[in-house]
């Protein structure tokens, strides 16, 4: 009788514990423990990521957000100054104002908003950046050091990152403004100061948000709509990024087959 007992309290005990909401919530649709995912050190950035599709963006404005950008009234001239040859604005190439089309590298911020493969590179003292867009890298100095008083103007900007528990936080100065914000032609002044914020999801993913504060063009800081990234591991198409240069010898053949034709240019 005694073992009876026991056997029925066990029963219970089991029939309690495996039917739980705790256990049932933790068990998969076919009745089984789904597997934890493959571990990953959050303070690692190391690896090979490409941007995944963020969806249809209608704001005419910029790739960074699909919301009204705060212009001053300079960063509004500034703005419709420029004539892209992609989004919302676009018009034909050959009459566009856009840098790039006279072999000039993207810079960061159009850099990393553009859907191209970069890497980062953990060394003892900085974080390296390699854009396979024009084979630029870029240096994350990490050695606790500040800002420079004059950090520019440079193309790439001048970096200095740090942790904030599991956030790689990087201010950047000293940006060119030669250069657009994005492929839309956002404006940005020597004054914009960039805090790029970094953050490990998971093995696989990985997430940045933008905070700019250019009092020059915009009357207020503003907030990028969040960038996803994810990890191109060993035979994925992406896993080995390829010398993607605009050299001036090639964009010149690029603009008089194909640029200058498109506004009515006759080639003989």
């Amino acid at each position: 009788m005694r073992h009876h007992v026991i056997a029925s309290i066990t029963l219970l005990v089991f029939m309690a514990t495996a039917f739980s909401p705790v256990a049932v919530a933790q068990r998969g649709a076919g009745g089984t423990t789904p597997p934890a995912g493959p571990p990953h050190d959050p303070h690692d950035l190391s690896g090979v990521w490409l941007q995944r599709g963020g969806g249809s963006n209608q704001n005419p404005v910029s790739e960074w957000t699909r919301q009204p950008l705060p212009f001053t009234p300079a960063g509004k001239v500034a703005f419709e100054a420029r004539k892209p040859g992609k989004g919302p604005r676009a018009g034909l190439p050959a009459v566009g104002n856009d840098p790039l089309g006279d072999a000039n590298v993207p810079g960061l911020l159009r850099t990393l908003v553009y859907a191209r493969p970069f890497q980062f590179i953990h060394s003892q003292d900085k974080v390296v950046q390699l854009f396979e867009w024009f084979r630029i890298w870029r240096e994350i100095w990490t050695d606790s050091r500040k800002m420079p008083e004059d950090p520019g103007p440079r193309f790439y900007g001048y970096s200095v990152g740090r942790w904030e528990g599991d956030t790689f936080v990087v201010e950047t100065a000293g940006l060119d403004p030669r250069l657009w914000g994005d492929e839309w032609g956002m404006p940005f002044s020597e004054e914009m100061r960039v805090e790029e914020r970094w953050r490990r999801l998971d093995r696989d993913n990985m997430e940045l948000t933008l905070t700019l504060n250019d009092p020059q063009m915009y009357t207020k800081p503003w907030t990028s709509d969040p960038k996803r990234f994810r990890l191109q591991t060993k035979g994925m198409p992406n896993a080995e990024m390829l010398e993607v240069i605009f050299a001036p010898i090639d964009e010149q053949d690029f603009n008089q087959k194909i640029r200058n034709p498109s506004n009515g240019v006759t080639i003989r």
